[in-house]
């Protein structure tokens, strides 16, 4: 089959094939995975999405490294093309997505049936491949974390990425009222057109101004749940905003700083 192959920790964006030394490489005669338990499925991979993860796994900066060589990517749809013995849950053809902590970049890969998900019948598989990692992350956090409730004030980070825009739409389900942080007009409007309550588009606007003039016209106090993804200066201009008992989400650092979030702020607020 053919796969995405890790020969060398490097830069994920340089092409395939650069040379003896590139990071990746495009191999067209790499093993099909084989069913090795009764309840395992191998699937036919038909979308698989990129996430940050992936690019640092790449880059040897992620917190689990896997040896060398190995096949990047996790999540992932596509359909049924194999089952063992003891799987119930699907047949051969029936389309499915899941994630992976490697091995959806390829054309086929193995899991347990208890780790894939049927697609729902009018989700394309495109779609369905960018759900598990970010929706599943935001699903986690928002709903079963911080039980977000109708009413509560939401400010995103990061709203416009991968799991920004899954968080702003599952706040919009849960009935809270959603504030979007991005950089640029493009990202703006989009996020207008999802229906946020308020944008704050970082190329023009400072955060902490921006989002303290909408909290005083809808007479809100603050921010009840901050959704981190983004980490560095942002993470620390955004403590200033935050209601007394507010949860703060850390999700990520984008922005390659780790934030260090001072105890005395945490003490005053009784941050969670």
């Amino acid at each position: 089959m053919e796969a995405l192959l890790c020969k060398n920790l490097g830069d994920p964006t340089a092409p395939p094939d650069g040379g003896e030394n590139a990071a990746l490489t495009v191999a067209t005669d790499y093993p099909i995975p084989q069913l090795k338990s009764p309840t395992a499925v191998r699937v036919r991979v038909k979308a698989t999405s990129l996430n940050f993860a992936n690019y640092l796994q790449v880059q040897g900066k992620y917190q689990e490294k896997p040896p060398l060589p190995f096949i990047p990517g996790s999540d992932y749809s596509g359909t049924v093309d194999a089952v063992g013995p003891s799987v119930t849950k699907f047949k051969i053809g029936d389309p499915v997505c899941s994630f992976a902590a490697l091995g959806s970049f390829a054309q086929f890969i193995v899991a347990d049936q208890a780790e894939l998900f049927l697609v729902p019948e009018g989700c394309h598989l495109v779609a369905a491949g960018a759900l598990p990692v970010a929706y599943g992350t935001s699903h986690v956090a928002l709903v079963h974390r911080v039980q977000l409730h109708a009413g509560q004030v939401l400010l995103v980070l990061g709203a416009a990425g991968g799991v920004g825009v899954s968080a702003v739409q599952i706040g919009k389900v849960c009935g809270a009222i959603v504030i979007a942080v991005a950089r640029g007009e493009e990202k703006v409007r989009f996020l207008k057109l999802m229906g946020v309550d308020h944008v704050v588009d970082l190329s023009k606007e400072n955060v902490i101004e921006s989002v303290k003039g909408f909290l005083k016209a809808r007479k809100l106090k603050g921010v009840d749940v901050l959704y981190d993804p983004v980490g560095g200066k942002l993470t620390k201009e955004s403590l200033k905003l935050l209601n007394w008992g507010a949860q703060i989400l850390v999700i990520g650092f984008a922005s390659g700083e780790v934030p260090v979030i001072p105890a005395n702020i945490a003490l005053v607020k009784v941050l969670e």
